[in-house]
């Protein structure tokens, strides 16, 4: 019998995702692809229930825990504002927009969703607060630059890198005057 990784159940999650849709993550399009039997299905979830809480709980710590601890290491906040940019348009799950559009009709993908939005708002704001602005102005530039990536999530799914992050550069040089 094949034997599937847990991680590979949750790569497998994403490019559905990306590729076919949220309403194609079921238990016999999942064991189908990964061509496995239910059994192991069960054998890692209880149910399609806690297979989305564990694949979006995947998600999150993939594009969102990771690149924070990765960005961490840096010196800078220019360094880690560019970094962000350049991680946010290269990642390798290009699913967002359809998570977040799953988030309004799923309850358990609604609170990751959630969780993600607040992590990334607070350490942007944080990153501005380093950079010497009050909190209240590093919150409003940090939810510019947050909005700014989510509306380019779903109205340019299919911008090139390049231009992805031409557009993010360009708003973090508008603001760059404290940024170091």
């Amino acid at each position: 019998m094949k034997k599937v990784e847990k991680k590979q159940w949750f790569i497998m999650g994403l490019q559905i995702i990306e590729n076919e849709g949220v309403s194609k993550i079921t238990i016999d399009n999942l064991c189908n692809l990964l061509e496995i039997t239910k059994g192991a299905f069960y054998h890692h979830f209880k149910n399609i229930d806690g297979y989305i809480d564990a694949l979006m709980t995947f998600w999150v710590k993939e594009n969102t825990l990771n690149f924070i601890e990765d960005v961490e290491k840096l010196d800078t906040v220019k360094e880690k504002l560019y970094t962000l940019s350049h991680m946010s348009a290269s990642s390798k799950y290009k699913c967002e927009g359809r998570i977040r559009g799953w988030s309004y009709t799923n309850n358990i993908v609604q609170q990751h969703v959630k969780q993600v939005d607040k992590l990334r708002l607070d350490y942007l704001t944080k990153l501005f607060q380093n950079c010497g602005y009050e909190a209240e102005y590093a919150h409003k530039r940090a939810i510019i630059q947050y909005g700014l990536l989510i509306g380019l999530q779903h109205i340019c799914s299919e911008i090139p890198i390049s231009d992805f992050n031409e557009l993010q550069n360009m708003l973090i040089k508008r603001f760059e005057t404290n940024v170091e």
